[in-house]
């Protein structure tokens, strides 16, 4: 009986060095050399669990003198190649790991000769087989119903049994309390087995045996079944154990056996291929028929067994070799740049193999995510030119219809290059702050498309791309509430971008509506309310605390900027009135004084802040008042590098909610915000100034769906 665990395939494959051209990086010029190429995989059914030798392989390479040469200690080690003398050679592989006595380590070996011989290819297929003398125990059903739970039987690689040698492992020995199997390593000049029985019978009597079992050998197993009989006089005093020993061959065997090779011809796969004509060729070697064989470049994979595809042919060179030949027809159909050229072959035996080429091509290289950073607004155009002698202009067309030209730069790796950047205009802002503003039409924006083309030495090359997709902002179409203490909050069951002021004494500031859009699209509704002093309705990105008569509001949250926006775009709908509360005492609002009329406000603020910038509003101090207009270090968390900001002065009129574009100006366009820290503020105020408990008590403002505009 043969039982085939696993299969672990080494291709042991010997090219003589004339076989390869001088740019194989494999055998020498002489004859004298050869290669031997290793593929090692391995060809198992799911993990189940179980151990598995293959974890712990050794393969040795041997000359015809005895004289080690390789060693290596896992399959990650196995070269691909290996530059041999033409001669004769031994390799012996080992898995697993040899243990004394184990129910799971179990050892395997073989070994295989080969011979280099020039202009021929040799391959050796090593079968392991396992080392180990192999134990199985079965307990019959009449032990289990004449004996109590608890029986075990000791087996040990010993001519006489010594319990205590068993326990303390002086002998390799294993206890078995069920059914199972076990794995021997016996100590040389050792052919015996000695087991030792011991139970109790149900009416209570110790039953213990022992004997043993001679010739033992490496690689046998042996089968011990245990049955009670009650055959000989007096049933209880002459109880007896009959052991029944069935012995076979111990077939368990590692197959070391070739996968297909792929091998390249003329060239060094490792090594980047300039190609600008001809024909590149590769050798399959398979010894078994190939089931799959596909080549496959960018989006775009050819299935060779199932018809013909311009610019690839493969042909059979005899019983194992099939070359396959790429030529111009093929690589024409690819523009200018790198290219990963794979090729993948698996075969009847469920072995397989790929090899992936990268070939770079002369010509304008498309537009790709690589291309652009969406962040600095910049786009990189290429070709390829091998001379690096090409009068190469650029040209970038976006939706205005107007063309850009630069010259392009070599960049001294065959890539000529040129980089679209924004310009940016200077202005001043309300508070005599510097600001800056993208010139329309210059760089590229996220979602916009543009053409783009080049012309080397006159001959014109062109393509078109869009920049990339828009950024979102969580919640934005305020569709997720929830409750928290009694009152609503601004996000989905488990959600913490946006926050308000609610709390158990307030909790109205913020809540969802659905008067201006509908059920299937509600609005968040800002209430503010008079509770002795104003509370503003809000809605804002951050967190909030409130404690004896004190709000803490912590403006900002992580945001991922990969996108830069030029304005936030928002609904919404304003009832404003004048100013009938005012704080009296402490921290007085600078700004706007009782019966002045009431503004109400939404900002945005793109912030390079290592911490959230905290607001506390007491009944007659305000600490932490902010305003992103007032410039760039107005807080000490860190830099505003950019703000927009809509004041509502009056209200708005009918019932239908309006669209505002906030336009972004940056007092710093250049600094990326740092990742993992808050780089991002939205405030939505029915009362500008309500920090400072001042404004309308009657304000309504109700907003939705904001969306970045780029």
């Amino acid at each position: 009986m043969k039982r085939y665990i696993s299969y672990f395939a080494v291709l042991l494959a010997v090219l003589l060095g004339a076989a390869c051209s001088k740019d194989d990086s494999a055998a020498g010029s002489d004859n004298r050399t050869g290669v031997m190429a290793m593929t090692v995989s391995t060809r198992q059914t799911a993990d189940t669990g179980e151990y598995d030798p293959l974890q712990h392989q050794t393969v040795y390479i041997y000359n015809d003198e005895g004289g080690l040469l390789r060693k290596y200690t896992s399959k990650e080690a196995l070269p691909e190649r290996l530059e041999l003398l033409a001669g004769t050679y031994r390799v012996a592989v080992e898995a697993g790991e040899e243990a004394p006595a184990d129910f799971t380590k179990r050892l395997y070996k073989g070994e295989e000769t080969f011979t280099v011989k020039p202009g021929e290819t040799t391959n050796a297929e090593v079968v392991c087989k396992i080392a180990n003398t192999v134990v199985e125990v079965k307990f019959d059903a009449s032990i289990v119903e004449n004996l109590d739970p608890g029986y075990f039987v000791w087996i040990a690689g010993t001519d006489k049994f010594d319990e205590a040698e068993a326990e303390s492992g002086a002998v390799p020995a294993l206890k078995f309390t069920d059914e199972g199997t076990g794995y021997y390593t016996l100590p040389a000049g050792t052919t015996s087995l000695a087991w030792m029985f011991r139970g109790t019978h149900t009416s209570g009597k110790e039953v213990e045996m022992e004997n043993m079992l001679t010739e033992v050998k490496a690689g046998g197993k042996y089968v011990f079944t245990f049955r009670y009989s009650p055959d000989l006089p007096g049933y209880i005093d002459a109880l007896l154990i009959r052991v029944d020993t069935e012995t076979e061959d111990k077939d368990d065997e590692i197959i070391f056996s070739p996968d297909p090779a792929l091998l390249t011809e003329g060239f060094d796969n490792d090594e980047l291929q300039k190609y600008t004509s001809g024909e590149k060729k590769y050798r399959i070697m398979a010894f078994a028929e190939l089931k799959k064989f596909t080549v496959s470049v960018g989006d775009d994979s050819y299935d060779l067994l199932t018809g013909t595809h311009e610019g690839i042919s493969f042909s059979p060179t005899d019983k194992y070799n099939t070359e396959l030949t790429l030529s111009d027809a093929f690589f024409g159909g690819l523009p200018g740049g790198d290219h990963a050229v794979t090729i993948h072959v698996e075969d009847a035996n469920g072995g397989s193999n790929e090899i992936s080429t990268t070939y770079r091509l002369q010509g304008l290289v498309p537009v790709t995510e690589k291309s652009y950073d969406l962040w600095a607004n910049t786009v990189t155009l290429q070709v390829v030119d091998f001379t690096r002698s090409a009068n190469v202009t650029f040209g970038l067309c976006g939706s205005d219809g107007q063309w850009k030209y630069q010259t392009g730069t070599s960049q001294g790796d065959d890539f000529i290059s040129a980089t679209f950047a924004p310009q940016w205009q200077e202005s001043t802002n309300a508070n005599g702050h510097t600001v800056y503003t993208r010139e329309t039409g210059t760089g590229v924006v996220a979602t916009h498309g543009y053409d783009y083309k080049v012309t080397i030495d006159g001959t014109e090359k062109s393509g078109s791309f869009t920049a990339g997709a828009a950024q979102t902002i969580p919640n934005a179409d305020m569709s997720g509430w929830s409750m928290t203490s009694g009152f609503a909050y601004p996000n989905a069951e488990g959600g913490s971008f946006w926050s308000s002021g609610n709390n158990t004494m307030t909790k109205t500031l913020c809540t969802s509506t659905d008067v201006k859009f509908g059920k299937a699209a509600p609005a968040a509704k800002l209430t503010s309310t008079n509770m002795l002093v104003l509370a503003a309705g809000n809605l804002f990105t951050g967190t909030f605390a409130y404690k004896s008569f004190t709000g803490t509001v912590q403006f900002g949250q992580p945001y991922d900027f990969t996108v830069r926006p030029s304005a936030l775009k928002v609904k919404y709908h304003a009832k404003v009135g004048t100013v009938d509360k005012v704080r009296t005492s402490g921290d007085i609002c600078p700004y706007i004084k009782k019966g002045d009329p009431d503004m109400a406000r939404i900002f945005v603020a793109i912030v390079d802040w290592n911490a959230p910038h905290q607001v506390v509003s007491a009944m007659t101090t305000t600490k932490g008042a902010w305003d992103p207009e007032k410039g760039i270090d107005n807080v000490s968390e860190g830099k505003i590098l950019g703000y927009g900001s809509l004041w509502i002065t009056q209200s708005t009129e009918g019932d239908d909610m309006q669209d505002a574009e906030l336009d972004i100006v940056w007092y710093d366009y250049e600094t990326r915000p740092s990742g993992g820290g808050y780089s991002l503020v939205i405030s939505c105020a029915c009362n500008a100034y309500g920090d400072y408990f001042t404004g309308c008590s009657t304000n309504v403002m109700y907003v939705d769906d904001f969306e970045w505009v780029y």
